[in-house]
């Protein structure tokens, strides 16, 4: 193979490389990692600037481009091991992404402090002993594509992309709770309610985001055992600790569960997540009118138990389609006697309802 092909096929691996790098690392910040960086800068800023995903991912992108062309100018690698020139870039990548989900209270990288420098030296033997070996490699015998060469350093790039998603931040319910916030500081509770929706993991935090877009819309009685639900009544409002925003001012979330309507819904949701079926019922007549028609659904499910478990209950109400769904529960019930099927068969049909929260979720 002459020269000028040896040269040729280098330069589409050095291409490719380059051209893999960035649409991983643009995908990566744009699409995965957008609102956890909203969050640190956020954070770091003292809330007085704001994270543009767009403008962040292309920015941050071209500068560790700007610092693999550095560490090609230095190393000089670029055969077999020209993928190793990018990995300052995405261990960058992997510190700026490393964010933990307690950030607001340490906002530190925590291991990665020392992980890092020890990361850089031991790259930096590998680099100069790949730089040693370079001459004395086997002449490349295929070009293109398809050629050894490539393939090497794409495989070396691919394995540094998997090292940066397991050790960044890759916590389910952390990035839940991040788009959410992003999206309700932009008044957008209704996609914000969309976020995780089909998801079973949760945590207090995330299902006090999710209270408040429901209550600001005026569906906190309509739809909020159609989540998944832990904490029980004290995951309603923020504590700062255990139960808390990162972007959405806390205060606001105080503020706005204290106003009239609001209060009103969060102090009924509140029974029914302690399961106090008799205080909810007291309390629902007086800020609702039961015969209505107007209830929301779950306190019509809550009053439909409600009169089947209180021998002498304090409020009458009947609701005709809603007796005979509880009348089908009852009755898959008693027709699934192993303890797991019956919960299976319950979640799957009954999981939106307060029904299921009330008999299957512990509080």
């Amino acid at each position: 193979m002459n020269k000028q092909s040896i040269s040729n096929s280098t330069i589409l691996m050095r291409v490719m490389c380059a051209v893999v790098f960035f649409v991983f690392t643009f995908c990566y910040l744009y699409f995965y990692q957008a609102d956890v960086l909203a969050m640190a800068q956020h954070v770091l800023s003292g809330g007085k600037t704001r994270y543009n995903s767009l403008i962040g991912a292309v920015l941050i992108t071209l500068v560790l481009y700007l610092l693999q062309l550095l560490v090609f100018a230095v190393t000089r690698l670029y055969k077999r091991a020209h993928a190793l020139t990018y990995f300052p870039s995405l261990l960058s990548l992997l510190l700026l992404t490393a964010v933990g989900t307690d950030f607001d209270l340490s906002p530190h990288l925590g291991a990665w402090l020392w992980a890092a420098p020890v990361l850089l030296i031991l790259y930096g033997w590998v680099a100069w002993n790949m730089y040693q070996y370079q001459p004395y490699e086997p002449k490349l015998t295929d070009t293109g594509l398809f050629s050894k060469v490539m393939w090497t350093n794409l495989l070396t790039l691919f394995i540094m992309f998997l090292m940066v998603g397991l050790f960044s931040n890759h916590n389910d319910v952390f990035h839940y709770r991040m788009k959410m916030e992003n999206l309700m500081v932009q008044g957008e509770y209704e996609k914000a309610l969309e976020v995780g929706k089909r998801s079973l993991e949760t945590d207090s935090s995330l299902v006090m985001l999710r209270v408040f877009a429901l209550a600001k819309k005026g569906e906190l009685g309509e739809h909020l055992f159609e989540y998944p639900i832990v904490g029980g009544s004290e995951a309603l409002r923020p504590d700062g600790v255990t139960t808390r925003s990162f972007i959405y001012p806390q205060l606001e979330i105080q503020r706005f569960a204290a106003t009239a309507k609001a209060a009103d819904d969060y102090r009924l949701c509140a029974y029914l997540l302690e399961k106090d079926l008799n205080s909810f019922a007291s309390s629902v007549v007086k800020c609702y009118d039961i015969e209505s028609g107007h209830l929301p659904k779950h306190y019509r499910e809550a009053l439909t138990l409600y009169m089947h478990k209180s021998p002498q209950p304090l409020v009458h109400f009947v609701d005709e389609v809603l007796e005979a769904d509880y009348a089908d529960l009852r009755k898959l019930e008693q027709n699934t006697p192993h303890d797991v099927m019956r919960y299976n068969a319950v979640r799957d049909a009954y999981s939106n309802t307060y029904w299921y929260y009330f008999k299957y979720v512990k509080n």
